[in-house]
């Protein structure tokens, strides 16, 4: 029999491992850690900010908002600073949120009744939109001068929802105030958006998000190679809640200074030096040297459906550089590497040339992933463009 001491000791032993686990699990992700408390630090997006922050400040704001654009660039982020500033007791400037007093405190910590986040994903029908919000809205707000509805996902709504809701936005009830995010702006009903203040979001430059994942990184203690912040710039397409992700999986990695050795193990590398090759070999019509260099590809065990994204974006470079030569959003759009390339060999081939060429890897690139042979589909791209 096993004495009690030692069932004991093993149980607190246990507990702690398991406590341990558990802080891991909850660590607080990156995106959320660092969600920007004030309209100044939301990155980019200066229209929106600087009309909101206007319309705050001399208190003639709007009733019902509608962001649109892509994810994890700010909409939800930016839903809430107004909710914290329109009932903020002691707001800076006028319109930022103080971020000190009891109502900025109860915001921030998701324990406001005032304002009630509802996901339309999980929320479409009718009945739900009459209980959740049309007859909550009616209800006075119960501590703070504004109840704010923040409605995630708004496309998501039924068309019978919609038209429900559509009343309340026509009169809606005094002090309350509407944020509709989507994006899906073409899902959603002209009668809604005709009585919103509508928004719409743009993509995050790569400069912008490099300084923040510089920031991050700043205040986690860890020094990142710059090309390994130019690569999740990159690889997370202006999407800055995408960036931080990956950045976050890179930081987990445990080492207090991360080159882009380190970093490759999470950040797909990069075929550059094979995307020049095939460029240059089908633009030239040289069939033999492009198929050869496909095959390559697979005898070398490469990612064909990712070699293909990157040759299409390296050629559509090539074309906006022709069309535009518009250098400085070149050099915001790719690594330091193509853009240089780019610079040296824009003039050597005609736009019809490349807009073929991209337009038949955009119909082949689907079928990689589904078929037997993932090279197939490349090959008759290129032998279709050479035989042209």
């Amino acid at each position: 029999m096993i004495p009690a001491r030692f069932l004991i000791e093993w149980a607190g032993s246990g507990f702690q491992a398991l406590s341990r686990a558990s802080n891991v699990c909850m660590a607080e992700t990156l995106y959320r850690k660092y969600r920007p408390k004030s309209f100044s630090d939301v990155t980019e997006q200066e229209h929106i900010k600087l009309t909101i922050g206007q319309e705050i400040k001399s208190g003639k704001i709007a009733h019902a908002f509608l962001f649109s654009g892509p994810r994890g660039v700010g909409k939800t982020t930016l839903a809430r600073l107004i909710a914290k500033a329109v009932n903020c007791l002691k707001p800076v400037d006028g319109f930022e949120p103080c971020n000190s007093c009891d109502a900025c405190k109860e915001i921030e910590s998701g324990r406001s009744l005032d304002i009630v986040e509802i996901d339309a994903a999980s929320q479409t029908g009718v009945d739900q939109v009459r209980e959740n919000i049309i007859a909550n809205a009616k209800v006075a707000a119960a501590i703070r001068k504004y109840k704010v509805f923040i409605i995630d996902e708004v496309h998501m709504l039924s068309t019978a929802a919609f038209n429900a809701l559509l009343k309340t936005l026509e009169e809606p009830p005094k002090n309350v105030l509407f944020i509709l995010a989507t994006t899906e702006l073409h899902k959603v009903l002209v009668t809604i958006i005709s009585r919103c203040q509508r928004f719409d979001f743009k993509k995050i430059g790569s400069k912008s998000l490099v300084a923040r994942l510089e920031y991050t990184c700043k205040n986690e203690g860890f020094k990142v190679s710059s090309d390994v912040l130019a690569a999740i710039a990159k690889h997370s397409q202006g999407y800055l809640r995408d960036a931080l992700s990956l950045l976050g999986q890179i930081l987990s990695l445990g080492q207090k200074e991360i080159s882009m050795e380190e970093a490759s193990i999470i950040i797909p590398s990069s075929n550059f030096g094979l995307v020049w090759q095939m460029t240059s070999a089908v633009l030239g019509k040289q069939l033999d040297v492009a198929i050869g260099l496909v095959n390559k590809l697979a005898d070398d065990g490469n990612d064909i459906f990712q070699f293909a994204n990157e040759l299409v974006e390296f050629l559509r470079l090539l074309m906006l550089a022709r069309i535009t030569g518009n250098w400085s959003e070149i050099d915001d759009m790719a690594a330091k590497e193509a853009v240089e390339t780019v610079k040296k060999v824009s003039a050597d081939w005609p736009v019809n040339d490349l807009v073929r060429l991209i337009d038949l890897l955009l119909t082949k690139k689907p079928l990689i992933k589904t078929t037997e042979i993932p090279v197939l589909p490349l090959e008759l791209a290129i032998v279709s463009f050479c035989n042209a």
